[in-house]
C-alpha cells in the first residue's frame, strides 16, 4: 500500500512539475509603422509538427501560452506580406519578441491559413479572411464577397446589391470609409487583406443599420489603379459600364470613378379595380396593357482626395454626382368587367429627371489606439423635375385628361462629431453629435397649382458602453434626438429617445448566439407630409396629409449559428412593432376616392429564417440555401389584415482555376404595409466566367425558362373601398442574355491608408407622387 501511495505522489509532483514548466511566448507584428492584425501566427516543432495555431489580434498581437522547453519554429502569413519564419529555443523562461516586421508581398499573393475557420469571430465583428483560390477566381470586391458565403448576407447578381436577413441598411466601407456600391466592384480582389463583417454594429454607425461590411486593403503609396467594367446584351436594350481610376504620390491619393446603367425595355400593366361607393353601388375596372417603352438612364461619379498624414490624422474631400432619367409609357384598354365593349383607351406617361451633387468633407484624428475623433459634414443640393400625362379617350374623344409637373429644389447640410476612447482594456465608450438642416420648394402645376415650402431638421446625441468579459458580450446606449418640420401653418417639434442594447455569448470556437433589441422612430416622408393633391385618374386622387406625426418602432432580433471548415447553420428571427404608423387610408368623397396616409393603430412583422451555407468542397464548389417565412399584422383604424408569405433563395457556385460557374434561383419574397402586398423579382440565373490574366469574359442568362410573356410582379391592394391586383410585366425581365467583361491594370507599390468611419447622405427630395 505504502508502494503504491509512494508512486502515485511521484506521478502527482510530476504533473505538478511539468506544469509548472510551461513558458509563453509573445510578440507585435507590424509593417514599418502599420500594425498587420488578423495574421495566422503557427506554433511548430523544428520537424514541422503542429504545436499551437492563433491569430493576432486588432493591435498585431499574439501569444502562444503553457508551451514547454524545446526548440520551435514560428510562422506567420498574412494576405499581402511575404510569410515569416523565426527559430525559437524556450528554455525555463517567457520569451518577448517584441516587434516583428513583415514585408509587403511585391509579386504573388500567398493564401491565408487559419486553424479551424475562414471566418474569426471577435468580440464585436466577424473577421472573413480570403482563399488564394478565391482571390483568383474573383473579379472586383462583390464577386469575393459572395464567395465567401457571409452568413444573412444576399448579393443580387444582377445589379449587385447587398441585402440582409436582419432589419436595416447594409452600410459598405473601404478601411473605414463609407462607399457605394460601384467604389466596391472597382475594388482589385488581390488588394483586399479581409472584410470585417460587423453583423451587431455600434450606434456610431448611425440608426437602422443592419450590418456594416468593411473591406480592408492596402493602397499604393505611387502609380495607380484603372478598371473597366462592362456589361451588354447583344439583343436587348440593358447594359451597364463602369471606369475607376486612382493615383498616388507620397501621403496623397486621388481618384475617380464614373458608373452607367441604361435600359431601353418593354412594359406593361394589367390591373382589376374595384371601386364602391357610399350609395352601396359597385364598379370594377379591368386594365390590359400592351408592351410600351420602359427607359432609364443613370450616370454616377465622384472625385475624391485624401491626404495621410502617418496614424495621426487624416483627411478626405469627395465631390459625387447622381443624374437619372427615367420615363415610362404605359399604354392599356380600360373596360368595365361586365361590358368589355365599353372600352377607353388609357395612356400614362411619366418621367423622372433628378440632379443630385453633394460635398462630403471627411477629418479623423487619432490620439493613440484607443481614442479617435471624427469630423464629417455633408452639403447636398438635389433638383426634381417630374412630368405626367393621363388620357383616356374613346375614338378621338378625350374623356379625361391630366397633367402635372412638379419641380422641386432641396438644399440640406449634414454635420457631425464623434468621440470614441477605450476606457478600460476590454471596454469602450463612444459618444457623439450630430445635426440636419434642409430647406425644400416644390412647384405643382398642370391640372393642380400650388407651391410648397418646407424646413425640417434634427439635432442629436448618442452614448454607448461596449463591454466583452471572456466569452460574453454585451453593449448598451441612447440616441436622444430633438426634431423640427416646418410648412405653412403646420408644426411638428419633438424630442425623441430610443435605447439599443446586445447580448452575446461564443459557447466555443464553432458556435456563437445574440440577442439585440433596440427603439427607433420614423418620422413622415417629406412628400407624404406636404400639403397637396395630386390627380391619379378619372375616379382617384392622392392627397398629402400634414398632420402626420412621428412613429415608433421596437425591434427585437435572435440569432444562432454553428460553423465548421465546411458547413454554417444560422438561425434568425426577427420581430418589429410599430406603433402609430404612417401608413396608407383611403377615403370616399363623393364619386371620388381619396388615397392619403393616416397615422394608424400598429404594424407588427415577424421573419424566422434558416440558412445553410456549405463549401468549398474540394476547393471547387459552394452552396447555399435560405428559407424562411414573413408575417405580418397591419392595423388601422378601418381595417385589420394578416398576410404570411413563405420564401427560399438557393445559390451553387463552382470556382476552378480561372473559370467561375454560378446558378441562382429564388421566389418571391413579398412585403405587407398598410393595405397593400409587394411582390419581390422571382429569378432564376446562370452565369459563366473565364479569367485572363487581368482581363475576364463572360455570360449572363436571366430566367430562362419563363415566358417573356407570362414574368410578372404583383401588387394587391386589400381596400375595402377600393380594392386592387395590379400586375406589372417587363418582356426582358425573362430569357435575357448578356455579355460581361471587366479588365484592370495597376502600377506602384502598396501601403495601408487612412480609415474613414463614417459619411453622411441625403437622398429625400420631398416631392409627392403623382402615379398610380
Amino acid at each position: 500500500m505504502d508502494k503504491r501511495i509512494t508512486i502515485a505522489l511521484l506521478l502527482f509532483l510530476s504533473v505538478c512539475c511539468a506544469k509548472a514548466n510551461t513558458y509563453s511566448i509573445k510578440g507585435k507584428l507590424i509593417s514599418n509603422k502599420d500594425i498587420v492584425d488578423y495574421a495566422s501566427v503557427i506554433l511548430q516543432k523544428q520537424d514541422s509538427s503542429f504545436v499551437s495555431g492563433v491569430t493576432s489580434d486588432k493591435n498585431g498581437q499574439f501569444i502562444f501560452e503553457n508551451i514547454n522547453n524545446g526548440d520551435y519554429k514560428i510562422v506567420i502569413t498574412s494576405l499581402g506580406f511575404d510569410d515569416k519564419s523565426i527559430n525559437i529555443k524556450l528554455l525555463n523562461n517567457n520569451i518577448e519578441l517584441g516587434n516583428i516586421s513583415m514585408e509587403s508581398a511585391t509579386h504573388q499573393l500567398n493564401e491565408v491559413v487559419v486553424s479551424a475557420a475562414k471566418v474569426i469571430r471577435t468580440s464585436d465583428k466577424q473577421v472573413a479572411l480570403p482563399t488564394k483560390f478565391q482571390i483568383k477566381a474573383s473579379t472586383n470586391g462583390i464577386d469575393l464577397l459572395r464567395a465567401m458565403q457571409l452568413s444573412r448576407l444576399h448579393i443580387n447578381p444582377i445589379d449587385n446589391t447587398i441585402s440582409s436577413s436582419a432589419q436595416g441598411e447594409v452600410q459598405t466601407r473601404i478601411n473605414g470609409a463609407k462607399v457605394d456600391m460601384q467604389q466596391i466592384k472597382a475594388l482589385r480582389p488581390e488588394e483586399i487583406q479581409r472584410i470585417e463583417y460587423h453583423d451587431n454594429p455600434g450606434m456610431k454607425y448611425g440608426q437602422n443599420v443592419a450590418c456594416v461590411i468593411d473591406y480592408i486593403t492596402k493602397r499604393p503609396v505611387s502609380g495607380g489603379t484603372l478598371s473597366l467594367e462592362s456589361r451588354h446584351s447583344p439583343f436587348d436594350g440593358w447594359g451597364e459600364d463602369q471606369l475607376s481610376g486612382s493615383y498616388n504620390k507620397g501621403k496623397s491619393q486621388i481618384g475617380v470613378s464614373v458608373w452607367q446603367s441604361y435600359r431601353n425595355l418593354h412594359q406593361w400593366r394589367d390591373n382589376t379595380e374595384t371601386f364602391n361607393y357610399q350609395d352601396g353601388s359597385s364598379f370594377t375596372r379591368m386594365e390590359n396593357g400592351q408592351p410600351d417603352a420602359f427607359k432609364m438612364n443613370y450616370v454616377y461619379g465622384n472625385i475624391y482626395y485624401n491626404y495621410k498624414n502617418g496614424d495621426k490624422w487624416y483627411i478626405n474631400t469627395t465631390l459625387n454626382l447622381d443624374y437619372s432619367k427615367f420615363k415610362t409609357n404605359t399604354s392599356s384598354t380600360l373596360f368595365p368587367i361586365n361590358d368589355r365593349n365599353n372600352f377607353v383607351n388609357m395612356l400614362d406617361i411619366n418621367s423622372n429627371n433628378t440632379t443630385r451633387p453633394w460635398l462630403d468633407i471627411y477629418f479623423q484624428r487619432n490620439f493613440n489606439k484607443n481614442s479617435t475623433l471624427i469630423f464629417d459634414v455633408v452639403g447636398t443640393y438635389i433638383r426634381n423635375d417630374i412630368q405626367r400625362n393621363y388620357t383616356e379617350s374613346k375614338n378621338t374623344d378625350i374623356q379625361t385628361d391630366i397633367n402635372s409637373t412638379t419641380k422641386g429644389n432641396k438644399h440640406s447640410i449634414i454635420a457631425e462629431a464623434i468621440y470614441s476612447i477605450g476606457l478600460i482594456k476590454t471596454g469602450s465608450l463612444s459618444f457623439g453629435l450630430n445635426g440636419s438642416q434642409a430647406y425644400t420648394s416644390n412647384d405643382y402645376t398642370g391640372t393642380v397649382n400650388q407651391t410648397t415650402n418646407m424646413h425640417d431638421g434634427y439635432a442629436r446625441s448618442f452614448a454607448e458602453w461596449k463591454h466583452n468579459i471572456g466569452k460574453f458580450n454585451y453593449s448598451f446606449g441612447a440616441y436622444f434626438s430633438y426634431i423640427w418640420m416646418l410648412q405653412g401653418s403646420n408644426r411638428l417639434y419633438q424630442t425623441e429617445w430610443y435605447p439599443k442594447a446586445s447580448m452575446s455569448y461564443t459557447i466555443n470556437d464553432k458556435s456563437y448566439i445574440k440577442v439585440s433589441g433596440e427603439r427607433s422612430y420614423k418620422t413622415p416622408s417629406l412628400s407624404d407630409i406636404s400639403n397637396v393633391e395630386q390627380v391619379i385618374d378619372s375616379l382617384q386622387i392622392r392627397r398629402g396629409n400634414p398632420n402626420l406625426s412621428v412613429s415608433h418602432t421596437w425591434m427585437t432580433n435572435l440569432y444562432y449559428e454553428w460553423r465548421n471548415d465546411i458547413f454554417n447553420v444560422n438561425f434568425n428571427m426577427n420581430y418589429l412593432y410599430q406603433q402609430n404608423p404612417v401608413m396608407e387610408e383611403t377615403l370616399r368623397e363623393g364619386n371620388k376616392f381619396i388615397r392619403t396616409q393616416q397615422n394608424q393603430k400598429s404594424w407588427q412583422s415577424l421573419n424566422p429564417e434558416l440558412g445553410i451555407e456549405v463549401g468549398p468542397l474540394f476547393k471547387l464548389f459552394t452552396f447555399n440555401i435560405t428559407t424562411g417565412m414573413n408575417y405580418y399584422d397591419s392595423y388601422g383604424f378601418n381595417y385589420h389584415h394578416y398576410y404570411t408569405n413563405w420564401y427560399y433563395d438557393v445559390e451553387a457556385m463552382m470556382q476552378y482555376k480561372n473559370l467561375t460557374l454560378l446558378l441562382k434561383g429564388k421566389n418571391h419574397c413579398n412585403s405587407f404595409y398598410g393595405e397593400t402586398m409587394t411582390s419581390s423579382e422571382s429569378l432564376m440565373m446562370a452565369m459563366a466566367r473565364y479569367k485572363i490574366k487581368k482581363m475576364s469574359l463572360g455570360l449572363i442568362i436571366i430566367n430562362p425558362f419563363s415566358s417573356r410573356q407570362s414574368y410578372n410582379l404583383p401588387t394587391i391592394n386589400y381596400n375595402s373601398f377600393a380594392p386592387s391586383h395590379q400586375t406589372m410585366h417587363i418582356r426582358e425581365s425573362a430569357r435575357l442574355i448578356a455579355l460581361t467583361l471587366n479588365w484592370d491594370i495597376s502600377f506602384g507599390r502598396k501601403y495601408d491608408g487612412g480609415h474613414k468611419l463614417r459619411n453622411n447622405e441625403d437622398k429625400d427630395s420631398g416631392a409627392i407622387k403623382s402615379g398610380k
